[in-house]
């Protein structure tokens, strides 16, 4: 497969997006910007968020929303004061978005009821207090779907929109449930990674499952089935912390390497195609 890098010295880089008008975005969560790259290669243009941007998803109406863990994880370059939460980005206006009981969202994904589904590990050494968390747009609630979980970390949709893949980063699986409307309900058996713990998650179109897994320095990949169904390696030391398909034809790639601060473009076999993200329901 052909891999080639489209930016480095970003800072830690994290939560690629590929949005409905065509661009990539990634955020680097030690600087707090959200920063927009090029499919050629190299800076577009960036934006403040401050704190430590964790991730992103694409809800109604073409906002963006960021997972922002206040900068608990790791110290933060910007100066603008921001609490771990939510926020929204409109064009170039940012809104923080208070989630009760916040401490470190992680990732994030727009919900096949419309709302933001995002994850909450908790705090660096905690365990047994992460969170999947769900926030309803319209009314500016927040409610919790799951609890006591041990570092839920990557999050992604099904294509039909009613089964959630779970990452849960330090007992090195991913799980499955079904979304009845009303509750999350565990289905199937939890995919193992060979090795290291999952991070971000990404689906192509034939519902085969990508796992970002940085101490294994691999990206997993599964059947629908849940076989594995092989791995991506790097040539150089990466931390590959999350991954998204891009591109017109959603053909490719992204993956986000904390080490160096770099953003990766792959060329799968066979091109595969990602599957379409829902951005939010009206």
């Amino acid at each position: 497969m052909n891999m080639r890098t489209l930016a480095t010295g970003i800072g830690f880089t994290e939560g690629p997006l590929w949005t409905t008008d065509g661009r990539l975005l990634v955020v680097a969560m030690s600087r707090g910007l959200v920063v927009e790259i090029d499919l050629d290669g190299g800076v577009l243009a960036s934006i403040e968020v401050g704190g430590g941007p964790n991730g992103l998803a694409e809800g109604h109406g073409g906002a963006i929303w960021i997972a922002q863990n206040g900068a608990a994880l790791r110290p933060s370059r910007s100066a603008r004061p921001t609490p771990a939460g939510l926020q929204r980005l409109n064009t170039d206006q940012v809104t923080d978005v208070p989630v009760p009981g916040a401490l470190a969202p992680n990732d994030l994904a727009a919900g096949p009821d419309g709302r933001i589904w995002f994850t909450d590990p908790g705090l660096p050494g905690s365990t047994g207090d992460g969170r999947l968390c769900a926030h309803d747009p319209v009314t500016g609630t927040t409610s919790v779907l799951l609890d006591g979980l041990a570092f839920p970390n990557g999050l992604a949709f099904g294509p039909e929109g009613d089964i959630l893949y779970l990452a849960h980063t330090d007992d090195g699986v991913i799980t499955q449930h079904r979304w009845t409307g009303d509750r999350l309900v565990p289905i199937g058996t939890p995919r193992a990674l060979a090795a290291g713990g999952p991070d971000g998650l990404a689906l192509d179109a034939h519902g085969r499952l990508y796992a970002a897994a940085p101490d294994a320095e691999a990206i997993f990949v599964f059947e629908p089935d849940g076989r594995p169904a092989g791995e991506i390696r790097f040539p150089e030391p990466t931390f590959p912390t999350n991954l998204c398909f891009a591109g017109p034809g959603l053909d490719v790639l992204v993956v986000t390497g904390a080490k160096g601060g770099r953003v990766l473009l792959v060329e799968l076999p066979g091109r595969a195609r990602g599957l379409a993200l829902r951005a939010g329901a009206a």
